[in-house]
């Protein structure tokens, strides 16, 4: 199956219809041709990638926050590699990734275990949807995770995808790197990431990351606001990040001595 994408009237017809179509959504049953009148009018057709070759990986059920989390590596990687010809201007077409998460029977599965508890019309939209830039990054399903792949992917490194490793240390890390400033500049978010490595190495088994990072992004946000990054090098942002959570650490051990 060759890559395709949604009419802009196709994509806003179905926007429009999500509460009407809710129900849809959440059974296994294909409905999209039935939907358009079985017309093939309603997407077009691009070579730049066989859809076949990405098969998303899940164990279906209840899932907790690790397992969801090393679903989203397995298929960050996968589905990277398959997709990888995708320009970053062909990455950001919403009607593309709106149309795979609606056409594609094992993608549409996919969703369903891991979103579709209910059939609300946010999670609908959030999830089939690409509806902005946010969305894009870390909401749609299938779009989030081909831009994990494209921000951490290393071709110069051994492991090609050690940052994505780091990148999926939670899914609060993951949300919350992906929405800081700056945050499509390599450099940056290169930084970030091995920052987040080495403060890991500090930390005691007790010890968790997620508050450190949260209050560092505000710090990084905040700088990026005043100050360019965009020319700073990848030891300069990640010297920046760390010795920000080791201060933080400082002063929060400073006050249980007390």
């Amino acid at each position: 199956m060759l890559l395709s994408y949604f009419t802009e009237e196709a994509y806003e017809r179905l926007l429009h219809d999500i509460e009407a179509n809710a129900s849809k959504y959440a059974g296994e049953d294909e409905w999209l041709s039935e939907y358009f009148g079985h017309s093939t009018d309603y997407f077009k057709q691009s070579k730049s990638v066989d859809v076949a070759r990405f098969n998303p990986y899940y164990l279906p059920g209840p899932k907790d926050d690790a397992q969801k989390t090393q679903e989203d590596l397995i298929n960050t990687r996968a589905l990277y590699d398959a997709f990888k010809g995708l320009t970053p201007l062909q990455a950001s077409n919403k009607y593309m990734w709106t149309y795979l998460c609606h056409a594609v029977p094992e993608y549409s599965a996919y969703i369903r275990d891991r979103w579709m508890t209910d059939a609300r019309a946010n999670t609908i939209k959030t999830r089939y949807f690409v509806t902005g830039s946010s969305s894009l990054l870390n909401d749609n399903a299938l779009s989030r995770l081909w831009w994990y792949g494209h921000l951490t992917y290393d071709e110069n490194a051994h492991d090609k995808y050690a940052l994505t490793k780091i990148l999926f240390t939670n899914q609060t890390i993951c949300t919350d790197v992906m929405d800081t400033l700056n945050r499509m500049n390599f450099n940056r978010i290169k930084g970030v990431l091995l920052a987040i490595r080495d403060f890991k190495e500090l930390l005691d088994d007790n010890e968790g990351i997620t508050e450190y990072f949260r209050e560092c992004k505000k710090y990084l946000n905040h700088y990026a606001a005043v100050t360019t990054l965009d020319f700073l090098e990848v030891e300069e942002i990640q010297k920046l990040a760390f010795d920000y959570m080791v201060k933080l650490r400082d002063q929060k051990q400073k006050k249980k001595r007390k």
